[in-house]
């Protein structure tokens, strides 16, 4: 029935709208220019405004990280590197003996367990800043308390992922002027010296689970640091709202937008985040949750949304007959909707949908 009168609500309200935007742009163009430039072109200009600097090109080594045992052709070609850069004028670092702490004549699994207490088994929600990214130890006790309520446009959320502005980018708090501290519980350890640096800095990626809500940050977070380390990613949670309905044309002409929909909401983001997802060597576990006030208006408009989540984990040599089940490498892929549907078969990805009101949905004919 909520189905059936959504729709009848559709139909009586279809002609209306179509004679308000018919009587618009015949006698008020200018009006009708000035909507789609407001806030959705200001928000869109202000991130790109503040978007992260990509990483920089870099040496095959870098000074921070303690170079590996290697073989003798290894280090000859390490040995010619060095001496082009003495010619060049660069200074290598140097590692200097550390025998003498206490801390690091422990045996190496005592330490790892030192580092992944310090800096590891967290839920680290990231965040987009002022031309950088952040992050944020989550504060719930458990990840079922998280607080998850956003409309996908502005967070404005104290506890876990801080406060966040117009634009999806955190700032302060417009009640107290404050800023939560970020990034101060884990990058002083990691710049005590280069032993620990390199001992640690693999834990950071394989123990943490990475927390996103907005899905710039992810193509930002690729960006930003080494690819060896975000292909070292395991466990990866993304929660999402669709303000409007991707890849449903007739929902995007009523927004009388151009383009229809901005960034990070468009279908280029969508299908760009997971495209890059889907490349993560390293991932075992992927959470979703895709938040929208009714849903989509048809499965046809659904099924080109879910299309990307296919390639996600699944062997291309396995699965390509027509027909065929698709299973996935990792070992939980988990994607929750906010709204009602059919069940999806054959997907290499498990779909939770909120359980059906039964009360509603019961006919004349259950009584």
């Amino acid at each position: 029935m909520v189905r059936a009168s959504s729709i009848a609500l559709s139909i009586v309200c279809g002609p209306i709208v179509c004679a308000y935007i018919a009587f618009a742009a015949c006698f008020c163009p200018a009006r009708l220019r000035r909507y789609p430039e407001s806030e959705e072109k200001k928000r869109f200009e202000r991130r790109q405004k503040m978007a992260p600097r990509p990483l920089p090109v870099r040496p095959l080594e870098r000074s921070l990280t303690l170079p590996a045992h290697a073989s003798e052709e290894d280090d000859n070609e390490k040995q010619v590197v060095e001496q082009d850069d003495a010619a060049l004028g660069k200074a290598r670092g140097k590692t200097l003996d550390q025998a003498q702490s206490r801390l690091m004549r422990l045996p190496l699994e005592l330490r790892e367990m030192i580092w992944r207490a310090v800096l590891g088994d967290s839920n680290l929600h990231l965040v987009l800043k002022e031309q950088k990214l952040g992050y944020l130890r989550c504060k719930a006790p458990t990840e079922a308390e998280c607080p998850r309520e956003f409309n996908g446009r502005s967070l404005s959320r104290e506890s876990c992922w801080g406060t966040t502005d117009g634009a999806n980018i955190w700032s302060a708090n417009p009640f107290t002027g404050i800023k939560e501290p970020t990034d101060g519980d884990i990058v002083p350890l990691l710049r005590t010296c280069r032993q620990i640096y390199s001992e640690a800095i693999p834990l950071l990626y394989t123990t943490n689970t990475f927390s996103v809500a907005d899905l710039d940050v992810l193509r930002h977070f690729s960006c930003t640091i080494l690819p060896k380390r975000f292909h070292s990613i395991r466990h990866l949670h993304i929660s999402w709202s669709l303000s409007w309905p991707i890849y449903d044309a007739l929902s995007q002409s009523l927004l009388l937008n151009n383009p229809c929909l901005y960034p990070p909401h468009d279908e280029a983001t969508w299908e760009e985040t997971w495209r890059i997802i889907s490349e993560m060597k390293g991932l075992e576990e992927v959470k979703v949750r895709l938040g929208y006030f009714d849903g989509f208006r048809d499965p046809v408009c659904e099924g080109k949304m879910l299309a990307p989540l296919w390639k996600v984990g699944v062997d291309d040599s396995e699965g390509d007959e027509k027909g065929s089940v698709k299973k996935s490498k990792l070992k939980i892929f988990e994607v929750n909707v906010t709204w009602e549907g059919e069940d999806l078969e054959g997907a290499p990805f498990q779909l939770l949908r909120p359980p059906t009101n039964r009360w509603l949905a019961s006919s004349d004919s259950d009584w």
